[in-house]
């Protein structure tokens, strides 16, 4: 910058015209000075070259874009050349650097300190960083606290709060106690200042006294020290009747006497407050926050608590609202005189309380919402209320819940107290486990109460049984006809289970198929539904057919796999949504498979409005839990859910299913010579491809088409390179395959799972070589055909092999026939493994199972297997990762890491 600084001076001294790369390198400098002094800056936090960095970045409008693409037009052709023809990049990397420079040049210049007690906090992390926005070297000593905090200054920036404001500087009066130790205290009244539209922007006005006034000047166009000023000569009048007078040269805090307290709180507030100036108040003058809370008292309707018969969704509590100002509870009367009075301080209870006037309209808003909906209310409103959702969306701080005894123990009890066991249906054909029983249970209470539920029991321990003895229980207590049909949606490749299980299990119940090219369509369809107990019918159908499905009031939507919803933004959810529904259950194994977002999705199908909306859940519960490990705000989110979610694990003690045993084998397998060749040729061939893309998007798809590749270069070279040659001998992995099918006892039978169902000639070889009949289930396969593979494979006499897509039958599907489970290709997320594994390792398996993960060692088949161990760790806690957007962030030395072949690699070795 002095070099820019020394050619300006020299073109004005010699009178010469400077070239045209001077002039463009001195048009961009000049714009960053001008975007320095005008705050159009902010402070950012960045990882290169192994370091964090403290940063000034540029805040680009209009105006700026507009200048730098005018110098980039003016660059001479050969300046252009010289940028190896990106000038644009060039002439923007430019400005930032300058930019950043600047700022830091007039920061060292003015003698400013930046630390965290600018702002009333004390922080190590954040000291280190505000130091290094005035240092010379951007780069930061080591420091743990980094990342969150990027976190946080990226989501103030995305915020807009970063822009400089032009809006004046607004000041508050705020009274202190001060108690010394002979007992006596005194007390001060001191300014201080806030930015209106930044209420984390807050300072006393000492600090500007103290070489500080500078650095909020920078970080907004408006001078406090004027703003200051500037208010404290309006008010000076006002505070002189009651005898207190600031320094207007340098304004910091003055004590009063107790005569001029009194004159603040009784006559000087309001006045002060009509002239934007709040008065503030020490927490223990106003019994804490000084905020109005919202208490609670929830109990039961006059009329008993029924655990069972249709009390409908909103007969299960009735509440009491009540305001309260410290230890104070007010009633509406009172709120509504003070609101009336437009005073800030409220005398109530022996003490002062400081209140805005937004406080106390959004809180008789509050009771105005809940007068109207004094009537009983449902477990969800319950829920909610007791959570503090309700009170928080409003804007309030949440009080003191006391609930009637059963609703605590609705709410807070466990499992064993909250519900009751409900016995086999008479009706029903095949006995229910202990476990399932309260399961039936757990169902027919909450849809007794008229309310949503997940059933997210492990894979194989019998949703679809529980499920089937809610609705025969169901109907032998109440008349169908008071009750009307339930919709069952669920995977293609199931419907006809579901169908058949129906008609097994529950003969009494009259059960229509919705599905197929000759499904009923129009009035015929309608006639048969609203006749009908049960309706199945698969997601696709339901989402094309969602119009004619509108029309019928469905007692109950049940959704089978429904983590086929979790995206609340695709077409399949929204037409799901708007089903007319009485009441609703999801069933899932896997309630969170990808992220916290899932679970959101899932409970606004089964209970619209319990969470709140996405942004707010994102916020309160997303955010907090999966990015930061908020064990507080998991724990609340576990209380919320609670009451709707019932998962049981099959290792659970009341779980007694008496499974066999599971022997799960990692199978490392060598690569052949042809696929450590064709292996590195594809990595030469992405990893160049994947460096041009700077965008994240871009990036990302072009890393999954190189993992995509490369996980079939270990399957086998004919499916990346078809040759037509003889597949033996050239995949270390499927010659290990069919070495273990060939070692497999004749009475077993094996599902090999894979992601990559197009290799038809996999299947045949398999045929070939084992000798025996090859099943192939595949999303290609229409739903008779799918059916009638099914009912051979689980024939004594049918094949003993099945290759089966993940996709199409990596759930849903009943297959104990098979007690070997090889999965010959690994997927990103382990819920989807799980799942397939459960295919056969579920209730009615009475052989012990084994499990075969194939595994081309050294390779990026391992660094999944190491993915997938951790990412199971997190499950476990509730608090899954993302499955493939990661893969669009990582550097291109991780890329490059995850999928080299280990140095010392031999083929066949």
């Amino acid at each position: 910058l002095e070099l820019v600084d020394l050619v300006a001076l020299a073109g004005m001294r010699t009178g010469h015209d400077l070239g045209g790369s001077a002039r463009a390198i001195l048009a961009v400098v000049r714009l960053a000075e001008r975007s320095v002094t005008e705050g159009l800056v902010h402070p950012s936090l960045e990882f290169h070259d192994g370091s964090w960095h403290a940063m000034w970045g540029p805040t680009l409008d209009e105006t700026v874009l507009s200048m730098l693409d005018a110098v980039v037009a003016a660059l001479p052709a050969a300046c252009s050349d010289a940028f190896d023809g990106d000038a644009d990049a060039t002439v923007h990397d430019l400005y930032a650097f300058a930019v950043d420079q600047l700022a830091r040049r007039r920061l060292r210049e003015a003698g400013v300190r930046l630390d965290a007690t600018l702002w009333g906090r004390t922080s190590g992390t954040l000291d280190l960083f505000l130091a290094g926005l005035a240092a010379e070297d951007s780069s930061l000593p080591r420091n743990p606290g980094y990342a969150a905090l990027e976190t946080r200054i990226s989501s103030w920036v995305d915020s807009g709060l970063a822009r400089r404001s032009t809006a004046p500087w607004e000041v508050t009066l705020r009274l202190d106690e001060h108690r010394h130790g002979d007992g006596e205290s005194t007390t001060t009244l001191a300014p201080w200042l806030h930015a209106g539209d930044d209420p984390t922007l807050t300072l006393p006005a000492e600090l500007l006294w103290q070489g500080r006034g500078d650095v909020f000047a920078f970080v907004r166009a408006s001078d406090p020290r004027r703003d200051l000023a500037r208010k404290l000569d309006e008010i000076d009048p006002i505070l002189a009747q009651g005898g207190i007078a600031f320094d207007l040269e340098q304004p910091g805090a003055v004590e009063i006497d107790p005569a001029a307290v009194r004159f603040l709180l009784q006559e000087a507030a309001p006045r002060l407050e009509a002239r934007g100036v709040v008065l503030l108040l020490p927490s223990e003058w106003v019994g804490g926050t000084g905020r109005l809370r919202v208490n609670l008292v929830a109990r039961r309707p006059s009329e008993s608590f029924r655990s069972s018969g249709l009390l409908g969704a909103s007969a299960l509590a009735q509440f009491d609202w009540k305001l309260a100002l410290g230890d104070t509870v007010l009633d509406e009367r009172e709120l509504r005189e003070l609101a009336a009075a437009k005073e800030p301080l409220i005398r109530a209870g022996g003490r002062w309380h400081a209140l805005r006037r937004g406080d106390v309209e959004r809180a008789l808003r509050f009771l105005d919402r809940r007068r109207a909906d004094s009537g009983a209310v449902s477990i969800v409103d319950l829920v909610r209320a007791v959570s503090g959702l309700d009170a928080e969306e409003a804007g309030l701080e949440h009080g003191e819940v006391t609930l009637d005894p059963v609703l605590a123990q609705l709410l807070q009890g466990d499992d064993e107290r909250r519900f009751n066991a409900l016995p086999t249906p008479t009706g029903m054909a095949l006995p229910l486990f202990p476990f399932q029983e309260r399961g039936h249970g757990w169902l027919r209470m909450l849809g007794d109460l008229g309310v949503g539920a997940i059933l997210a029991d492990d894979m194989g321990l019998g949703k679809t049984v529980q499920a089937i003895a809610m609705l025969v229980s169901e109907r032998e207590e109440i008349p169908a006809r008071r009750l009307g049909p339930t919709l069952v949606v669920c995977p293609m490749s199931v419907a006809r289970q579901w169908v058949r299980e129906l008609e097994r299990f529950a003969p009494s119940l009259d059960v229509h198929l919705h599905h197929g090219a000759q499904r009923l369509r129009g009035d015929a369809f309608l006639d048969v539904a609203r006749d009908a107990d049960v309706v199945v019918t698969s997601y696709d159908v339901a989402t094309r057919n969602a119009e004619l499905m509108a029309e019928i009031e469905w007692d109950r939507l049940l959704l089978d796999e429904a983590q086929d919803v979790k995206n609340a933004l695709t077409k399949r959810a929204r037409a799901l949504r708007s089903l007319r529904a009485r009441r609703r259950v999801a069933m899932t194994g896997t309630p969170v498979e990808n992220n916290l977002g899932d679970l959101w999705a899932l409970m606004d199908v089964v209970n619209p409005g319990l969470l709140g909306s996405r942004e707010r859940f994102e916020r309160s519960f997303g955010r907090p839990i999966e990015q930061a490990g908020d064990v507080r705000a998991l724990e609340r989110l576990r209380e919320i859910v609670h009451p709707f979610v019932l998962r049981r694990a099959k290792d659970a003690p009341e779980v007694d299913l008496e499974l066999p045993p599971l022997t799960v084998t990692k199978e490392m397998c060598s690569l052949t010579a042809e696929q450590v060749t064709l292996y590195r040729a594809t990595v030469d061939r992405w990893l160049p491809r994947i460096e041009e893309h700077e965008r994240t998007f871009d990036r990302r798809g072009a890393v999954l088409a190189m993992l995509g590749q490369l996980k079939q270069v270990c399957n086998h070279p004919e499916m990346v390179l078809p040759t037509g040659l003889a597949l033996h001998g050239r995949s270390g992995k499927l010659d290990r395959l069919l070495e273990l099918l060939t070692e497999m006892p004749a009475a077993d039978k094996a599902i090999v799972f894979t992601q990559y169902p197009g290799f038809e000639r996999l299947v045949t070889h398999v045929s070939e070589t084992l000798g025996v009949a090859v099943g192939f289930f595949h999303g290609g396969l229409g739903a008779r055909r799918r059916e009638e593979l099914l009912h051979a494979f689980e024939r004594e006499d049918g094949p003993r092999v099945m290759v089966v897509s993940l996709r199409a039958g990596g759930r849903g599907l009943n297959l104990p026939a098979a007690n070997h489970v090889f999965h010959f290709d690994r997927w990103w997320n382990p819920a989807v493994e799980q799942q397939a594994t459960d295919r056969a390792y579920r209730f009615g398996q009475r052989k012990p199972v084994f499990v075969h993960s194939m595994i081309c060692r050294a390779t990026l088949e391992e660094r999944i297997d190491e993915l997938l161990e951790s990412k199971r760790e997190l499950a476990e806690k509730v608090v899954a990762t993302r499955t493939d957007d990661w893969l669009g962030e990582l550097d291109l030395d991780t890329i490059r890491r995850a999928v080299a072949l280990s140095p010392d690699l031999e083929a066949g070795t």
